[in-house]
């Protein structure tokens, strides 16, 4: 079975800078994997101890994200590729998955392709359907648990209340939610031998992709502002004697009941 991963390096730091097109300096952040993205990584992992396979791994960003490509490596995966270039900054939703679609396809065709459901810095949650359109695939999204089965993939879906049971035919793309799983850990051994792992790196002139398409020039939505977010609702201590604090808290009740 082939199996593709696709991970983002996100900055970790709340004190991240902005350049004056509202983007975010991505180069000197202190970065780390997106989290979803190491539980789409161990969904990958499991499926290959249990089918067979190999495991390639993309991510498209700035040379930071080599980190985050040897720390797949270390855990487990075969192959890393790093998709990166100037003419890529800037880029929207629909552009990223563009350039991750054509990095794939030209190493050939996949079974089932992971990525994360959405990414901490973004929150989207578009990168992984686009991805599949551009590549022809179904898309399940939500996936919590993958077993291989007579030649389809029997899925898990989480799905508001519960969980959905569903067998998928590859090949198909994946999206899988933060905290499904526990991602392993790499060990020491595994991890200095992913840090001398030579990674290639895909350029702007190695992709069949039109400036007008990716970067900014091919952005069709922008950032046009940001604002700092609110601090949400604060909290009330309650004191006093037991029956105070019980009268206190109905009054509470009845006000949220009455808004």
């Amino acid at each position: 079975m082939k199996i593709a991963v696709c991970v983002k390096h996100v900055p970790i730091s709340e004190n991240v800078e902005v350049d004056e097109n509202n983007r975010l300096v991505r180069d000197n952040a202190e970065s780390d994997t997106n989290p979803c993205d190491l539980n789409a990584m161990e969904t990958a992992l499991r499926l290959k101890q249990e089918a067979g396979g190999t495991i390639d791994v993309y991510s498209m960003g700035p040379e930071n994200a080599m980190a985050s490509l040897k720390k797949c490596l270390a855990m487990g995966a075969d192959q890393a590729c790093l998709i990166s270039g100037r003419k890529f900054a800037g880029g929207d939703t629909l552009g990223t998955a563009r350039v991750l679609a054509e990095a794939i396809q030209k190493q050939g065709e996949y079974d089932v392709v992971f990525t994360g459901s959405e990414s901490s810095d973004g929150g989207t949650g578009q990168v992984g359907p686009m991805l599949a359109e551009l590549l022809h695939m179904p898309d399940v999204s939500e996936t919590v648990e993958v077993k291989a089965g007579n030649g389809l993939l029997n899925v898990k879906k989480r799905v508001d209340g519960g969980n959905l049971l569903l067998s998928v035919k590859m090949p198909v793309l994946l999206t899988v939610p933060f905290g499904c799983n526990e991602p392993t850990l790499p060990t020491l051994r595994t991890q200095r031998k992913a840090n001398r792992a030579e990674i290639p790196v895909v350029g702007e002139d190695d992709l069949d992709l039109s400036a007008e398409t990716i970067g900014e020039k091919g952005a069709l939505s922008i950032v046009t502002g940001l604002e700092a977010a609110s601090g949400g609702n604060s909290a009330e201590k309650i004191s006093g004697s037991d029956d105070e604090i019980a009268a206190k808290l109905y009054e509470l009740l009845e006000e949220g009941r009455n808004r």
